[in-house]
């Protein structure tokens, strides 16, 4: 009977090993990429790196409204659920980080939107730089900021030549305010500590000249309240923010898409997520269970015993 004891409490050991192990190594995947550090980084345009600007507001204490989604992205809770994590529980800081990481931005009705980069671009570096939207033939409006670096506003510029130098594409979504709004598709500047939003627009135009009519998505990442009205700047000499024009999914075959990058998201944030909002299984074991299995042991053991005793 010592002998089935022993077997009991050495299963109940390698349950325990076991679990530690497959703990351990879900750990081990999800923290092999360091968080940056925001000592050099600057969110003014020359980039479109919003995840790590929100993330470098949130370490800075700042906070945002949570975001209400219609529903949340596939790719988004397969991203959060190995971490335990639920998209509603988060910060709406964090929670617009991850959309964008992710490759989403949100429509006016605040449905998750679909972004493809384009070529071998991420979502952080799909902002246009000036020198580019300049050479399509565009032309700008320049502005004045508090810190002394000028920001511009594309002025005159038609949807194709925009659009052939944009480096993304956005799903279809609706807009009813598209005829009336006069924001700008491209910009950028911005205050050097704001929580960028990642609101998409349509902005749909016909050219008074050519008689054309366009139409180009362009995420936000100031609130509404804050857009610059075209040929304008900022109120009150104030900072200007960044705009990133994009291609209209409608525009494109599903051969052409399928050639296209569907963002995954990147590793430190998910390291991040990881460090400062996963539920942790630590991997123990309740070791109250080992009392039925020795239990059970000792009575099978004894019954055979017993019956041994009787038959002789």
């Amino acid at each position: 009977m010592y002998m089935y004891v022993q077997v009991a409490v050495q299963l109940a050991a390698l349950v325990v090993a076991v679990r530690g192990q497959n703990a351990f190594r879900g750990l081990e995947s999800t923290s092999s990429s360091s968080l940056p550090s925001d000592d050099s980084f600057v969110f003014d345009g020359s980039n479109s790196d919003i995840a790590r600007q929100l993330y470098t507001r949130h370490k800075a204490g700042n906070t945002n409204d949570i975001v209400s989604l219609a529903s949340v992205p596939t790719a988004v809770s397969e991203r959060l659920d190995p971490l335990n994590i639920k998209f509603d529980d988060l910060p709406g800081l964090v929670q617009r980080a991850v959309l964008w990481d992710t490759g989403f931005g949100i429509s006016p009705t605040n449905s998750a939107v679909q972004i493809w980069t384009m070529g071998n671009y991420t979502m952080a570096d799909i902002a246009i730089p000036q020198q580019d939207v300049g050479a399509a033939g565009c032309t700008f409006k320049n502005c004045s900021q508090p810190n002394g670096v000028a920001a511009s506003f594309t002025l005159i510029c038609s949807g194709d030549q925009m659009l052939s130098v944009a480096r993304c594409v956005a799903d279809t979504f609706e807009d009813n305010g598209a005829a009336g709004y006069l924001g700008a598709m491209w910009s950028n500047g911005a205050d050097p500590d704001v929580v960028p939003q990642i609101r998409l627009r349509d902005h749909s135009w016909t050219d008074p000249v050519s008689n054309r009519s366009y139409s180009v998505y362009a995420v936000h990442t100031v609130p509404t309240t804050l857009d610059v009205a075209w040929n304008q700047c900022p109120a009150n000499n104030g900072y200007a923010s960044v705009a990133v024009p994009c291609h209209r999914r409608d525009s494109y075959s599903d051969e052409e898409i399928a050639a296209m990058t569907i963002p995954t998201g990147s590793a430190w944030v998910t390291t991040w997520l990881d460090e400062e909002f996963a539920t942790k299984d630590t991997g123990s074991f309740n070791l109250l269970l080992l009392v039925p299995i020795v239990l059970g042991v000792v009575l099978i053991t004894g019954s055979g015993v017993l019956a041994s005793q009787i038959n002789r």
